[in-house]
């Protein structure tokens, strides 16, 4: 996953809102009652995350969305992980609200954090679509429900592919993702998990598909990236066409060890990372600690992120795999996944002192 520095670095530098507020810009007109009910709507729904805690779906979405999706509101976990991105955003701003002439309304809120020197560090700018029924109640819908006439799906095994309409479908890559699922399979001892698979060119369209006009790590340049829901089994790729390996092997094998440090690298060694395998993020990890010498990985912790292209942690973590894999094969593999610490790993698996982590630990990235 290739957000996973940037998660890393929200959950230990950054302190998740419990008491969300509501805010509503000037110019937000809420003598409109339609508005005005759709204002009120949906700071109610937002008032409902709090911290892990998820609200009533069936509440709030409508009917179809909830019966396909344990969590229908695809923006809920924007940045992956397990924590909602609306409980991050101590403030919340309604920025703009916009009834269609298609029934629908458009509302977009602004999430973000004020420091201490009353700077505002924005997480997201969401968006989102809500509908006003017969009897007056609204709900939201998602956006691929508003824009699904434009929208088209071609299902290879138990791989349900959804993309743009003028979208190049290339069924030889769906094949070959297909192949290495198979082989998974059998390894792992698995039986098929139906999966929705998103195609886009960007990681923006997937932002925007999951209700996001921004999110933080947007506005780099594009790369291949993906994203993988496991609660509903979707996964989303960008820029890396019908076969992102990398995102289905965290729907099939991240629920068999939850509390693994290595599922990230498990994914790595797997399908490698941002359209690269693992050798390739391997060497440029080397030549990169090569070049740094001051880079102390016995605080492995601090190494979380070297540019935007390699993340080392993940990297790591699938050289582990890769070399736990060489050495004992399937099996060893397997019983690498049901440590719970890296420290643990390191002792028992690799035989390293956590006092000379720095020089085993460069060694065995050396090869």
């Amino acid at each position: 996953m290739t957000k996973y520095f940037l998660l890393f670095f929200l959950f230990i530098f950054l302190k998740p809102s419990v008491n969300a507020q509501v805010y509503i810009n000037p110019g937000v007109d809420t003598t409109d009652q339609n508005i005005k009910g759709a204002v009120e709507f949906y700071s109610k729904y937002m008032s409902e995350f709090k911290g892990r805690k998820l609200p009533d779906f069936t509440k709030y979405w409508n009917a179809e969305d909830c019966s396909r999706l344990k969590v229908p509101d695809r923006g809920v976990y924007g940045l992956g992980g397990d924590y909602p991105i609306y409980a991050m955003a101590a403030s919340k701003t309604i920025t703009y609200v916009k009834p269609n002439t298609d029934g629908t309304i458009v509302l977009k809120t602004i999430g973000a954090i004020v420091d201490s020197l009353k700077n505002m560090e924005v997480y997201y700018i969401s968006k989102h679509f809500l509908k006003k029924e017969a009897d007056n109640k609204y709900h939201f819908i998602s956006l691929l429900e508003h824009d699904k006439t434009n929208w088209k799906s071609q299902k290879i095994r138990n791989v349900n592919y959804a993309f743009k309409k003028d979208y190049p479908f290339n069924k030889a890559k769906a094949d070959s993702l297909i192949t290495s699922i198979v082989a998974l399979e059998k390894q792992w001892n698995l039986q098929p998990i139906e999966i929705e698979y998103i195609l886009t060119n960007t990681y923006d369209e997937i932002q925007s598909i999951k209700g996001f006009d921004f999110t933080l790590g947007l506005g780099n340049a594009d790369k291949p990236s993906g994203m993988a829901d496991i609660n509903d089994k979707i996964v989303y790729c960008a820029g890396h066409g019908e076969n992102y390996f990398h995102e289905v092997v965290h729907v099939y094998l991240n629920p068999k060890h939850p509390k693994s440090p290595l599922n990230e690298g498990l994914a790595v060694f797997y399908g490698g990372s941002m359209g690269k395998p693992l050798n390739w993020h391997r060497e440029r990890l080397k030549t990169y600690l090569n070049k740094h010498p001051e880079i102390n990985l016995n605080k492995l912790e601090d190494f979380w992120q070297m540019d935007n292209y390699t993340n080392p942690n993940s990297t790591i973590q699938g050289i582990l795999c890769h070399e736990v894999y060489k050495r004992k094969g399937i099996d060893g593999l397997k019983n690498l996944m049901r440590y719970e610490s890296l420290n643990e790993i390191f002792e028992k698996e690799f035989k390293f002192e956590l006092k000379n982590l720095n020089r085993d630990l460069r060694e065995l990235i050396g090869g």
